[in-house]
């Protein structure tokens, strides 16, 4: 049996704003007679830690009763603290709010009041359809059923009977359609995310097995919740075999649904905004820039930072918002070749990070450092490109798994040729390719990209690195070509960068005057 001591307690009570604290404090003093102020002085005390120490605990409450089996002392903190959540949700939950009037009805019920126990359950069914809750509709059913059982089936006619029954199949029909859709969106994304995009048949026949399952569904008319998931778990797909403007399809598709939705729309908000981050990054990637913006301008739209009534906005929410909107700006911009607008939001960027410091995923900041060193280096300040590079290979929190740190591998490369670095070349490539054989996941670009900068720190003068680069450049647009491959232009433009090199103009003079190539 494991001594380790339980950071559970720690942990709830640290993950409380301030509202929450303040109502379980109100809450204690109404529902624990006699022990209030003792759980009161414990919750203060465990709050105010930084770490949680169980023998300061025993210090700082040394003699007192609530020591005495501490453990259970501690389950009961935790269990009011969960009641006091309860209670202080109740009425921002809609399934809370049904689920107390299901029990309200089962009150009234008992009391032998079975008319008032219809009314609620009446009124809870409408609530449950409104918001889609297909397996609390069912209980409702249930219930009702039994009411119409203790009226001796005297209070109803055969047809509404007939209805009734009729309604709980299209409800058991709608349970069925959504677990069939979340079991095969699940097992989409799961190898989605194990694998990413598909670089194979092998990956794309995969994947299409699963599809199959849910190929012959119809959701024409069908409730929205079961309609998003269908169309979310098609975008996905879509985008994942590389077929951008069928993922596109599906993902304004759902956009419209929920935007038109205002019941889903209250309810699922994060849905909304994880729509609009989507589809404006693949809007940018099909070159649909002015979509691609509007889009953009919506999802900033939803921040409520810095607007009045915002006080319940989490932490975690400004952040994401942060985050995302930020990572797709840069990307449009770059995209466009708008670099310096570009560089105009990198203070803006800085001073994000001062004020959420830690609390920033470490994946995420990495997307928008790599972002802003891609704006140095097509902008030719190397220095500040390296700056931020090596903010991402100086992190140990990223996984060098990840696609995000083997590309800052090759940008590092670039730039450390950009500076004329060529003692510290050397060591670089032998570094990153040793990184990229254990990495045991190398496109066909990595190895090419490899020879490629091994040849031009070997060139002797301009028409040597010409003569080096023309190959290259036609292999690099048949990889561009590739969907198998076309993913690692999204990290940079390393065809402009190669075109640049041997037109000798700079890369941003070849990203604005070729925009159909690139």
């Amino acid at each position: 049996m494991s001594n380790k001591v339980s950071t559970h307690l720690f942990d709830l009570i640290k993950s409380l704003n301030k509202s929450e604290k303040r109502y379980f404090k109100v809450f204690s003093s109404r529902h624990t007679i006699g022990e209030e102020n003792s759980y009161i002085r414990l919750f203060d005390f465990i709050d105010r830690m930084d770490t949680y120490q169980e023998d300061l605990i025993f210090m700082h409450f040394k003699g007192q009763a609530l020591l005495n089996k501490f453990s259970i002392t501690k389950a009961r903190l935790y269990d009011n603290i969960l009641k006091s959540l309860d209670t202080f949700y109740a009425t921002s939950s809609h399934d809370a709010q049904i689920f107390r009037s299901i029990h309200s009805a089962e009150i009234l019920y008992n009391k032998g009041l079975y008319k008032q126990s219809e009314r609620v359950l009446n009124s809870a069914e409408k609530q449950a359809r409104k918001h889609e809750n297909f397996n609390l509709l069912l209980e409702i059913k249930e219930k009702q059923k039994r009411l119409i059982e203790n009226e001796l089936y005297t209070d109803i006619k055969a047809d509404q009977m007939t209805r009734m029954f009729e309604e709980e199949l299209g409800v058991i029909n709608d349970i069925k359609t959504y677990h069939t859709l979340w079991h095969v969106k699940s097992l989409v994304f799961q190898e989605i995310n194990l694998n990413g995009k598909v670089r194979n048949q092998e990956d794309r026949q995969k994947l299409g097995e699963l599809m199959e399952r849910i190929q012959e569904l119809d959701v024409t008319e069908a409730p929205t919740k079961l309609k998003y998931l269908y169309h979310h778990t098609h975008s996905a797909y879509y985008f994942s075999i590389h077929e951008l403007e069928k993922s596109y399809e599906h993902l304004v598709t759902n956009l419209n649904l929920v935007g038109e939705n205002s019941t889903f729309l209250k309810d699922q908000p994060n849905i909304y905004f994880s729509l609009l981050t989507n589809v404006t990054y693949i809007a940018t990637k099909l070159k649909k820039y002015n979509e691609a913006r509007e889009y953009l301008k919506k999802m900033q739209g939803l921040s409520t930072k810095g607007k009045k009534g915002s006080g319940q906005k989490t932490l975690d929410l400004d952040i994401k918002y942060f985050s995302s909107s930020y990572s797709l700006e840069l990307y449009l911009l770059i995209e466009e070749g708008n670099f310096d607008k570009a560089e105009n939001l990198v203070p803006e960027i800085v001073e994000a990070y001062r004020l959420y410091g830690d609390n920033i995923n470490s994946l995420r900041k990495a997307y928008i450092d790599f972002k802003v060193s891609v704006i140095y280096l097509s902008k030719g300040n190397y220095s500040e490109a390296l700056s931020w590079i090596n903010k991402i290979l100086n992190e140990n929190k990223i996984d060098q798994k990840q696609d995000i740190y083997c590309f800052a591998q090759l940008l590092n490369l670039i730039i450390h040729l950009e500076l004329n670095n060529d003692r510290f070349l050397p060591y670089a490539i032998n570094s990153t390719k040793r990184f990229l054989k254990n990495r045991n996941r190398i496109y066909r670009f990595e190895e090419l990209f490899l020879k490629l900068i091994g040849q031009m720190s070997k060139a002797s003068n301009i028409f040597d690195l010409q003569e080096k680069l023309i190959p290259f450049e036609q292999e690099l647009i048949e990889l561009k070509e590739d969907p198998n491959e076309e993913g690692v232009f999204e990290y940079f433009d390393f065809l402009t960068w190669v075109k640049s090199k041997i037109k000798q103009k700079s890369f941003i003079e070849i990203k604005q005057s070729e925009p159909g190539d690139n």
